[in-house]
């Protein structure tokens, strides 16, 4: 059926699918940062929309390659490291950009017992910044501050984005990660195109 042109016609069919199927599935990535970075911060929500991309990314590059096993694995991989990249690096460069730093005091710390879901102790640090106001910080026991002690905070006193203390978040390290996932994404791309182009 490959060389009839009922196969030729089933592989054009399925490189235009791929064509809207891959990059749909990189718009709902897209859109599950968005979720998280921004209101209403929904974690749930933003993984529902970047498993739901990432599976979308993946299928469209399979339909598009003509269904080989090895553009599943590369596209799930590269939409996956794509997705942690804009979602955790994409929260502290928004910080970043859009918010400022300060020097705020911990005025509370209290001890949470999250080990049902994730096998350790949480930490909710209550937050007074002097531009930014009163707020919370919750961490794990490894980020946690003691009671009374100042630490740099970043924070938005428009109240958009999530406050986080600024040792959590390296600007450097986090730009390398979101282009370092962008690009290995253009890359899988590339890479399945000219597997595709050699091929037909």
């Amino acid at each position: 059926m490959a060389g009839s042109p009922a196969g030729a016609l089933a592989r054009r069919l399925g490189i235009r699918t791929g064509r809207v199927v891959a990059p749909a599935g990189l718009a709902a990535i897209a859109l599950g940062a968005v979720l998280f970075v921004l209101p209403p911060h929904s974690t749930i929500a933003a993984l529902v929309a970047g498993i739901a991309g990432v599976a979308a990314f993946g299928l469209g590059m399979v339909r598009f390659a003509g269904g080989p096993w090895w553009a599943l694995i590369i596209a799930v991989a590269s939409g996956a490291l794509l997705f942690a990249a804009v979602t955790v690096a994409g929260r502290g460069l928004a910080l970043h950009t859009f918010g400022l730093t300060e020097t705020c005091q911990v005025v509370q710390r209290e001890e949470v017992d999250t080990r049902s879901r994730y096998q350790h102790y949480g930490f909710v640090h209550t937050i007074s910044c002097p531009r930014g106001g009163t707020f919370m910080v919750r961490t794990d026991s490894t980020d946690r501050q003691q009671q009374g002690a100042e630490v740099a905070v970043l924070d938005d006193p428009g109240g958009l984005l999530d406050p986080d203390f600024a040792s959590r978040h390296n600007l450097a390290v986090e730009i390398t990660s979101v282009l370092g996932s962008i690009a290995l994404v253009a890359a899988s791309v590339r890479f399945t195109r000219t597997r595709v182009r050699a091929a037909s």
